[in-house]
Formats: C-alpha cells, sequence, structure tokens
C-alpha cells in the first residue's frame, strides 16, 4: 500500500497488519507510532530514497510511504453476513464485473464519504483483488468501508432476497435516479463495469433498474462517476441526535 491518506488510514486503523514499513526521512515523524509498533513486534522499518519507494511499491505515485501488508483476499459473502446487513440496515455497493483498479479506489472513496457500510467485489472475469493502485486512489477509504467478495453479482443478490431491497444502475432502467426514493433501512446498489453494464442475470435479480438521465450527448458515465450519483441519492439517513 503507498499514498499518504491511504497508508495514514491503515496506520490509524490496522497498525497491526502491516509486516514492513518504507518511507521518506520527511514523512518518518508523521509515523512514529506506527514505527514503534513494528520495533515492539520486530519487524522491519526503514528510511529510504524515492527509487527505492517506486521500486517498492511499482509506481511514482507512492507519495513518500509504503506499508507491506498480508496480500490476503477480501472475506467471503454468507447468506449469515447478509442477514447482519439487513438487521443493521446496512448500505452495501455491489461490483459486477468491475475490475478498473482506479474505478474501485474511487468507488470505495465516495461510498466511505457516504456513509456506506461494504463494497462487494465478484468474479465475473477473475479473482475478487485489491491491488496498489486501488488503495492509494481511494484515499484511506478501504480501511474504513468493509471490502467482501462473491462468485458473481447474480449470486449475491439471490442471498439478499427477500431480506435487503437492491437497486442495479442501468441506463435502460425504467425509472430516473432524482424520482427514485429508496426506503430506509439497507440496500444492495449494483454496479456493472463501462464495457457491459450488469450482466442479464443481475439485471434479473434486482428489485428495481434505475438510471441517470443525461442531455444525450453521451450514453453513459464513467461508473466511478455514475457510482457517486446513486451513492450520495440512496445514502443512509443521518442519525438524529
Amino acid at each position: 500500500m503507498c499514498g499518504l491518506e491511504a497508508v495514514r488510514a491503515l496506520a490509524a486503523a490496522m497498525p497491526e497488519t502491516v509486516t514492513r514499513f518504507f518511507c521518506s526521512a520527511e514523512h518518518i515523524k508523521e509515523f512514529g507510532g506506527l514505527c514503534s509498533l513494528l520495533a515492539r513486534e520486530r519487524r522491519p522499518y526503514r528510511v529510504v530514497e524515492a527509487a527505492e519507494l517506486e521500486r517498492l511499491s511499482g509506481t511514482v505515485h507512492h507519495q513518500g510511504v509504503v506499508a507491506m501488508v498480508a496480500d490476503l483476499p477480501p472475506a467471503r459473502v454468507t447468506d449469515s453476513l447478509v442477514r447482519q446487513w439487513a438487521a443493521g440496515g446496512s448500505r452495501v455497493v455491489l461490483l459486477d464485473g468491475v475490475g478498473d483498479d482506479h474505478n474501485i479506489g474511487a468507488i470505495a472513496r465516495a461510498a466511505a464519504f457516504f456513509g456506506w457500510s461494504a463494497l462487494v467485489l465478484t468474479e465475473r472475469f477473475g479473482p475478487a483483488r485489491l491491488t496498489t493502485s486501488a488503495y492509494r486512489v481511494a484515499r484511506g477509504a478501504l480501511s474504513r468501508v468493509q471490502v467482501y467478495a462473491d462468485e458473481s453479482a447474480a449470486r449475491c443478490l439471490a442471498r439478499a432476497a427477500g431480506a435487503l431491497p437492491s437497486v442495479g444502475a442501468d441506463h435502460r432502467g425504467s425509472t430516473e435516479l432524482s424520482a427514485f426514493r429508496p426506503a430506509g433501512g439497507g440496500l444492495i446498489l449494483a454496479l456493472g463495469n463501462e464495457e457491459s453494464g450488469l450482466d442479464k442475470e443481475t439485471q434479473a435479480a434486482c428489485g428495481i433498474l434505475v438510471r441517470i438521465q443525461g442531455a444525450g450527448a453521451m450514453e453513459s458515465l464513467n461508473v466511478s462517476q455514475a457510482a457517486a450519483l446513486f451513492l450520495h441519492h440512496c445514502r443512509p439517513p443521518v442519525a438524529k441526535t
């Protein structure tokens, strides 16, 4: 993981998951708490030059910090987890074949900003994994939104049938987003990739398909842009104090 916001969030929320840490001299004091923990656990940390940070992270966009964590796959969605979501009124983003790292990171950032609980990756085009780029673009959101994986979006929606309402973002939907009024409580929002959108099984499993009405010059938005509009419109109710 690299990027200041991503590593700051990791150090604040899950410092115990860091196995090695590298940073430029200008940032070592900021991460003093993390370095102290690593020292107690006898895990390495070092001040290194920019070229070494680029080699470690695989990108020039490391922003002076690189944290190594175990490359574990996301936890699996289960029937019991879906029941917990329903009982807790969770709002969940379900990605149907969205595999672009930058889009995943941007969607996670918007989900965290608007108070959504979880993000589900699916295996429509291969293993569900999070990459260095996704963490960097998310700017810490992937340490704040729980990430899960399921074999397909249709399978995840089938688990939720009768427990959580669902809405699919689709430019052919019968309802326009501004006219859609989600009920209070839990909700699953399904988003498809930019090439093919939601697959037919996913569309059939959604409770409703909702579109964003544009001016007609373009057929659709980038999926992360569309996600931000849906995540704002369908954001969880703010608790009254």
